[in-house]
């Protein structure tokens, strides 16, 4: 299996593949072959910085308070779309990221690891950040939760992303199975293999 090399590699985001190559994609339970059809790039700009509170209706945020996990439809694509993204906040809080059915990301056993301000300051790219967002079947939306971790009342709790779109062609499946000759799979023999959700 040749996987795709830079997945939280640090330096700028960068795509994962160009336009024709093919990704083998980890999504419900097993791969599945696309090739890349377009890719587009999503640059931080305030459409894609999103208040949670605002999302929440909660008014406002106090101190040490929460807001669940809430879907955010900016993170949301189409079939047979990837959006490969990092993200960072704007004020004094704790964001967390869940996916696949609210499905903690960033958690070891010990807990869910989120991004707060003093992110940046050790992880200066947010490659740590990186996840992806897959379209089709098997709801891959990500949603997007907080902490207050400051003393204060906030009236805003920011959450911005950025990265890549993709526009993939799932592919047929015609080609031969290495582990079963008698087989055909969807997954080309040169696909770069990304374990991008629920690996």
């Amino acid at each position: 299996m040749n996987f795709v090399d830079n997945l939280y590699s640090q330096g700028p985001i960068a795509p994962i593949c160009q336009i024709k190559e093919h990704l083998a994609i980890w999504s419900e339970a097993r791969w599945i072959g696309f090739e890349a059809e377009l890719i587009e790039p999503i640059p931080r700009s305030s459409q894609f910085v999103i208040d949670l509170i605002a999302i929440a209706g909660v008014g406002i945020l106090a101190p040490i308070g929460t807001i669940a996990s809430q879907l955010i439809p900016q993170l949301q694509v189409s079939a047979n779309e990837l959006f490969h993204a990092r993200f960072f906040v704007l004020d004094d809080i704790e964001a967390q990221l869940w996916q696949l059915s609210n499905m903690a990301r960033f958690a070891p056993r010990g807990g869910q690891a989120g991004v707060n301000l003093f992110t940046p300051v050790y992880d200066p790219w947010l490659a740590t950040t990186t996840f992806w967002v897959l379209g089709g079947a098997g709801d891959k939306d990500a949603r997007v939760g907080c902490t207050n971790i400051g003393g204060a009342i906030l009236g805003q709790a920011r959450v911005g992303f950025f990265g890549y779109r993709y526009i993939l062609k799932q592919e047929p499946d015609i080609y031969p199975d290495p582990k079963n000759p008698g087989k055909r799979i969807s997954i080309h023999p040169n696909a770069r293999y990304l374990p991008a959700q629920g690996w």
